[in-house]
């Protein structure tokens, strides 16, 4: 697996391409759940007509499964996309620290080689 590199042009398509792989991980656990519950008689009740007494018109059940994965699927990115930014923030915290510990001794060093021509 290639990681790209947040700042990389790549980077977005890559992040993308990690919310769909999630989505459709989440949308088959949630089909194969319903699978289980249709088999044993639905006693969890999320899946549609589970017995419970009421029938629902097929859009009516049909709109608040896409609801449900619609939340659940905004849940799951909002998690990705401030797990990347924290990365990011990471990788740029620790970029700027490399950076500023070179100019510190770049620094150091000059001041030690004037301090030793003052001599």
């Amino acid at each position: 697996m290639h990681i790209h590199h947040p700042g990389s042009p790549n980077s977005s398509q890559s992040e993308d391409d990690a919310a769909t792989k999630i989505q459709a991980g989440f949308r088959g656990y949630r089909v194969r759940k319903q699978m289980r519950q249709s088999k044993t008689g639905g006693a969890g009740g999320s899946a549609p007509n589970s017995g419970s007494g009421q029938q629902r018109s097929p859009k009516v059940g049909k709109k608040l499964a896409s609801s449900l994965e619609d939340n659940s699927a905004a849940k799951i990115q909002a998690g990705v996309r401030g797990f990347l930014v924290r990365k990011r923030q990471k990788v740029a915290t620790e970029a700027a620290t490399k950076i500023q510990a070179s100019f510190r001794g770049f620094k150091t060093r000059k001041d030690l080689k004037t301090t030793k021509k003052d001599k």
